[in-house]
């Protein structure tokens, strides 16, 4: 086996990458490590819930911790609570919790915030890092610290916009394009590019550490996101917290080494989702069965579930059966892959379509 390196960053969606149509903010890091890697266009996260992701993420096909088939120590490293706890069950052999304090107001300056501090603590696991060795990096990124300062936050300002949201906690509130004010959402945004912005040159200044580290420029690297982050087109922002494309679809890389130049530079359109990592870690070679540029019309269907709710998303069509805090539910169908954003229902026109969505999900629930 090869030493594997790990990434996930929380709140990071695909619609925020440039190399996935993101004009707004420039994402080099991302879009660099496509070049040289294996890109996931149809990539999502199995859950809007963070310890049900990562807890597929970590469990073979058997439901045991992937850790038992490392053959080299296993290492966690996170700014997250309940990660560190899901790496507690996963039986990591080192886990270690970053703290890098809580800024209360915007960082002075990019290198100032939270995650260059958590980037650098990943700097120095990777020092440690042997041959057949596992290490994991997960960070809160969008879900933690708004901490860009206000003036990279600025910089996504047009003329007569509003000033960009100014907090430090990240934002959260129910959000109705019929009655809220729209400036909302634009302050919203510009703060959460500025913050795109962070990650993406502090993963670069890491990426490019790797490639100078005699052990981890021969590793499997795997980058992911883990979840989304809401930004108001399905009536809330924040944290992934519905089963939108927003809160679900995610950037995925692998980059396997010395990987054939076809392997290089492509995007697959395989229908996928990240919960496969696990499998992938114990047999890298795996990563090529998922390979196309086209995708399959028979794809397997990828299955989600938040409490009560449910969804279905096929080659053809995105079926998302929600009940709502109040017990009300309602049936949603897009098609796909044209309606990237999920905003042009058309449950009312296919109702074949819909019958055949709810059996799909039926025959799920009750072999579960």
């Amino acid at each position: 086996m090869s030493t594997k390196i790990i990434i996930t960053i929380d709140g990071i969606n695909s619609f925020m990458l440039g190399l996935h149509g993101n004009t707004s903010v420039e994402t080099p890091a991302f879009d660099g490590l496509a070049v040289n890697s294996i890109s996931f266009d149809f990539a999502y996260a199995p859950s809007c819930d963070l310890r049900n992701v990562l807890e597929a993420m970590l469990t073979d096909s058997q439901g045991q911790p992937i850790t038992s088939a490392i053959q080299g120590s296993s290492n966690f490293v996170s700014d997250c609570p309940i990660a560190i706890g899901v790496a507690e069950s996963a039986q990591f052999d080192s886990i270690v919790p970053i703290s890098t304090g809580e800024n209360n107001v915007a960082a002075p300056s990019a290198g100032q915030t939270h995650a260059a501090d958590f980037f650098a603590a990943a700097t120095e696991a990777v020092e440690n890092l042997e041959h057949d060795d596992l290490l994991w990096l997960h960070f809160s990124g969008l879900t933690a610290q708004w901490d860009a300062p206000i003036e990279m936050r600025q910089q996504f300002q047009a003329l007569d916009d509003p000033e960009p949201y100014a907090d430090v906690k990240p934002p959260h509130f129910a959000y109705d394009s019929d009655q809220d004010d729209p400036d909302l959402l634009i302050a919203v945004q510009q703060s959460c590019f500025a913050q795109v912005a962070i990650v993406d040159s502090m993963l670069g200044i890491f990426l490019d550490h790797l490639e100078q580290h005699d052990v981890a420029n021969l590793a499997v690297v795997i980058v992911a996101g883990l979840r989304g982050y809401e930004l108001g087109g399905h009536g809330c922002v924040g944290p992934a917290s519905n089963l939108f494309a927003q809160s679900l679809h995610v950037p995925l890389f692998v980059k396997l080494p010395d990987a054939e130049e076809t392997l290089k530079n492509r995007r697959s359109h395989c229908l996928i989702q990240s919960g496969i990592i696990g499998e992938w870690i114990l047999d890298p070679m795996k990563v090529e069965d998922h390979t196309a540029i086209v995708m399959d019309a028979d794809s397997q269907p990828l299955f989600f579930r938040s409490n009560q709710s449910y969804a279905i998303q096929t080659a053809a069509w995105k079926f998302i059966h929600s009940v709502d805090k109040d017990g009300v539910f309602s049936e949603m169908l897009y098609a796909k892959p044209d309606d990237r954003w999920e905003v042009n229902d058309v449950a009312s026109r296919c109702p074949q379509i819909v019958e055949e969505m709810e059996a799909l999900i039926r025959n799920k629930t009750e072999a579960q």
